[in-house]
């Protein structure tokens, strides 16, 4: 008894110990889903930035481009001025002076254009490095649930084998049982008949100490009346 109660102490541990890495086991994959879930989240702002980037760079290649053919047309202009007199200087300079304040606007343009690039690109390496934290983190997480998953099936095999031995010594008490509840009656039955033999014993040995103390009287009608009734009683005790 003391093997089975050893034995169902175990199987209560070990079932606490499963129920246990049950819980540890669903609380990962909880965070493994909310780790995917904010890995996917990344890449998404990953991929908006990278698309803001080469929207970006090809505005900045079109703004420098527009800021040469300006250039160009400035300095044209400036040979066509210097050639020129008169009426067409003066209109010439206030074409230049307006071609330069348009200049200036398009570079501040390009520069608030050129800071905007470069915080993207700050901001999309820093996606990039939380990201690639993300995957590791769930590489480890995956890493951890098939370990658990592991120490979950050695679990479980010790305890039906815990269940198992159990099992057979509850069919080994319950035939010893039944052996024992069997010469309990074998028991019984031979108590009962040495009573009745015991009973016997006394009855027989009573009649012959009746028989010992039997005397022939001096009348033989008198001995054999008094032979009777000594005979008689015994049989009515």
């Amino acid at each position: 008894m003391d093997v089975v109660g050893k034995y169902e102490s175990d199987l209560e541990d070990e079932t606490i110990t499963r129920l246990d890495m049950d819980r540890k086991l669903t609380d990962l994959r909880k965070e493994l889903e909310r780790l995917q879930s904010e890995n996917a989240t990344e890449w998404g702002l990953r991929e908006r930035l990278g698309t803001e980037k080469l929207a970006l760079e090809r505005e900045n290649k079109k703004l420098r481009a527009q800021i040469d053919d300006m250039e160009e047309e400035i300095d044209r202009k400036c040979k066509q001025l210097s050639a020129t007199q008169g009426a067409d200087f003066k209109s010439l300079q206030t074409q230049m002076q307006g071609k330069n304040k348009e200049l200036n606007d398009v570079k501040h343009s390009y520069s608030k254009q050129k800071k905007l690039l470069q915080d993207t690109s700050t901001e999309l390496q820093h996606a990039a490095r939380r990201a690639e934290q993300y995957e590791l983190e769930v590489k480890k997480l995956r890493a951890r649930i098939e370990e658990l998953k592991s120490d979950l099936a050695r679990v479980e095999d010790e305890v039906d084998a815990h269940s198992n031995t159990i099992r057979k010594q509850q069919r080994s008490n319950d035939e010893l049982q039944s052996q024992v509840e069997s010469l309990q009656v074998q028991l019984d039955h031979l108590q009962s008949r040495l009573k009745r033999a015991g009973n016997q014993t006394v009855l027989i040995k009573s009649r012959s100490a009746s028989l010992k103390s039997f005397e022939l009287p001096d009348s033989p009608e008198e001995g054999i009346s008094s032979g009777e009734d000594e005979c008689i009683e015994p049989a009515f005790d």
